[in-house]
């Protein structure tokens, strides 16, 4: 595939798209089979107008993309604006599918049934965690207050029912696509031969009616999509910055307190993606409690919703150990809520309830958290990648040297993003290396150091 990549941060948004369909049509020299168009939070609320503009110029042609964080692209990486991206391959069978149903692993389900793919390879966009608008926000707050106030009552066996119904409403309401069933869904339908990518928006810095998934020129808001490309000797790489795991929980755990700064080990209450206790206390004060206090309360929620300053980027991780896959994953913690139950986007019931609360899960050199592209056998070929946008946080203006050696690699034909950390499957035969953050067969992600690099 070859590709050209426009780029634009006028204010006005149209006035981005119109300027991207100018740069377009004034270099581009094929008839392109496959649209990109990726946007930052700077434009949120008028993607859609942008989305018509494109069409106009592009209409038939595949689309996919979402809004995310910043993006990598031919000698330049950006946090802001737009970019479009149109790609060429008339050897390859590329199509676009979308749903938008009730209920997050329904719609999942439904995508899965509507896409067929031998070979090649997915790439799926969905909302990691999708946040409403002040409405649906609320609606939220209203249920987990509920829940939580039921689950103060009763034993555990009833703790952990009522953990479940809010679970249930969590996948209904679409709040979060849990991993890895959303992978793993696909990836059976598939006949679990053919990689399956997540793309997993979710912004650092939440704000309401966000992210949002755009599929064939729609923006279907906390919609899933699917990038089809059918072709041989498609190359998908995975990586990630820890080390392998071990044979056993017990290993993979030393591993763990080895590498981190391990603050504290807790017995973990839980059922589906909802903590209910940590040494029976409810999460966030069992949390507060070892790392000092903080008393956000629903109104300090919504005054930081409408700045537009949440930030979902914490210092502090839960670690978690699967004892089926003897893998692991971090999930941050923080007063994110305001109720007792904590909610995740990972629905936890293969894990052990021993969890590690470490901090600052960072180690090593920051290259690693680019250590895909290192394997890429040929650098000829047009590259879609991902890396954690968490490493802005870690590494500030420093994260530059990614795309300076990014630059070094490739040829001008790539796209990369930099979203939440990207979650995969993996069929057995790609498998590099026994990675720690395998949390169900062949699936892997964590929320922090994960990287993917795609060769088509």
């Amino acid at each position: 595939m070859r590709t050209k990549t426009f780029f634009s941060n006028k204010k006005n948004a149209t006035q981005a798209a119109g300027e991207l369909i100018k740069k377009a049509d004034a270099s581009i020299d094929f008839d392109p089979d496959l649209v990109f168009f990726y946007a930052t939070l700077k434009y949120n609320g008028h993607y859609q107008e942008m989305l018509d503009i494109i069409k106009k110029r592009f209409e038939g042609i595949p689309q996919i993309g979402a809004s995310i964080d910043g993006m990598i692209f031919p000698h330049d990486m950006r946090t802001d604006g737009a970019v479009l991206v149109l790609g060429e391959d008339k050897d390859a069978r590329i199509e676009v599918k979308s749903v938008n149903e009730e209920g997050a692993l329904q719609s999942a389900q439904t995508l899965a049934n509507m896409i067929k793919c031998e070979k090649g390879v997915v790439i799926l966009h969905f909302p990691f965690v999708h946040v409403p608008g002040l409405k649906k926000s609320a609606e939220f707050y209203a249920t987990g207050k509920y829940y939580s106030a039921k689950a103060k009552m009763g034993d555990e066996e009833y703790k952990k029912k009522v953990a479940r119904n809010f679970s249930n409403y969590c996948d209904r309401s679409k709040t979060f696509y849990f991993l890895p069933n959303v992978l793993e869904i696909v990836a059976r339908e598939l006949g679990y031969n053919v990689p399956v990518i997540g793309v997993n928006v979710l912004h650092l810095q939440a704000k309401l009616n966000s992210p949002s998934i755009f599929s064939n020129f729609k923006d279907i808001e906390d919609g899933i999509a699917a990038l089809v490309i059918e072709k041989d000797d498609v190359e998908v790489i995975y990586e990630d910055i820890y080390p392998e795991k071990g044979n056993s929980i017990d290993e993979t755990m030393s591993a763990i307190k080895n590498n981190f700064d391990v603050v504290k080990e807790f017995n973990a209450l839980f059922e589906g993606n909802v903590l209910i206790s940590l040494d029976g206390k409810p999460p966030v004060k069992a949390f507060k409690d070892v790392i000092g206090n903080n008393n956000n309360v629903e109104l300090e929620l919504n005054e930081k919703f409408n700045k537009e300053n949440f930030q979902i980027q914490t210092p502090y991780f839960l670690s978690f150990f699967n004892e089926k896959t003897q893998g692991f994953m971090q999930i941050g913690i923080d007063s994110y809520f305001p109720f007792d139950l904590f909610p995740i986007m990972v629905d936890i019931d293969d894990f052990s309830n021993t969890l590690l609360l470490a901090h600052e899960p960072t180690y090593g050199q920051m290259y690693n958290y680019i250590s895909g592209l290192y394997s890429i056998r040929n650098m000829d070929l047009f590259h879609f990648f991902c890396i954690d946008v968490g490493t802005i946080s870690s590494f500030g203006d420093k994260a530059i040297d990614f795309q300076i050696e990014i630059e070094k690699k490739f040829n001008d034909n790539y796209i990369g993003l930099m979203i939440t950390s990207p979650s995969i499957f993996l069929p057995e035969s790609m498998k590099k290396r026994s990675n720690i953050t395998e949390i169900k067969d062949n699936i892997y992600w964590s929320s922090c150091g994960t990287n993917i690099f795609c060769s088509i």
